[in-house]
């Protein structure tokens, strides 16, 4: 009898050591946080100074000979933001890479045909890895060495703000 009482007692004693499990649950569906974007900010000229078509994502200003688009696109695809603001795929376009802001800068020129004529435009891209905060300026292919001197001040002149 006393080996079967001891043989309980150790039995009890050894069933509260058994080691715990814990299940973490972690919930993978968490909505993320979305990025506000920053301000993009653009010296233009006094002839811009009231747009002349705003949308969802961008505004459109006339100046005279040439015209100002501001937009600000979603980050993730600049092949896909060059074709919408030049009409041609990114390997058909010289990119000139650097960095502005502390944020990747890509710049290009191009020209088409149209049916008024040539056109020449330039463009100007911001990735902050959120957004893309696009400039592009365009002339016809006859005024556009008279705007030149205007495209470099206005492009010169993009920055970010935090929003």
């Amino acid at each position: 009898m006393r080996k079967i009482w001891v043989l309980l007692i150790t039995m009890v004693l050894f069933s509260g050591c058994s080691m715990q499990t814990f299940e973490t649950v972690d919930d993978l569906n968490d909505v993320q946080a979305i990025a506000q974007p920053a301000t993009l900010l653009v010296d233009l000229p006094e002839e811009a100074a009231a747009p002349a078509m705003q949308g969802s994502s961008g505004t459109l200003y006339f100046c005279g000979a040439y015209d100002i688009m501001v937009e600000v696109m979603p980050s993730g695809n600049l092949s896909n933001t060059l074709q919408t603001l030049t009409g041609f795929p990114r390997e058909e376009l010289e990119l000139l890479q650097t960095d502005r802001c502390g944020v990747d800068c890509y710049e290009c020129a191009w020209s088409a045909a149209g049916e008024a004529g040539d056109h020449v435009g330039r463009v100007l891209v911001l990735d902050d890895g959120s957004f893309h905060y696009c400039v592009s300026v365009m002339a016809m292919a006859e005024d556009a060495g008279d705007c030149a001197a205007d495209w470099k001040e206005i492009l010169e002149s993009v920055a970010l703000a935090e929003g």
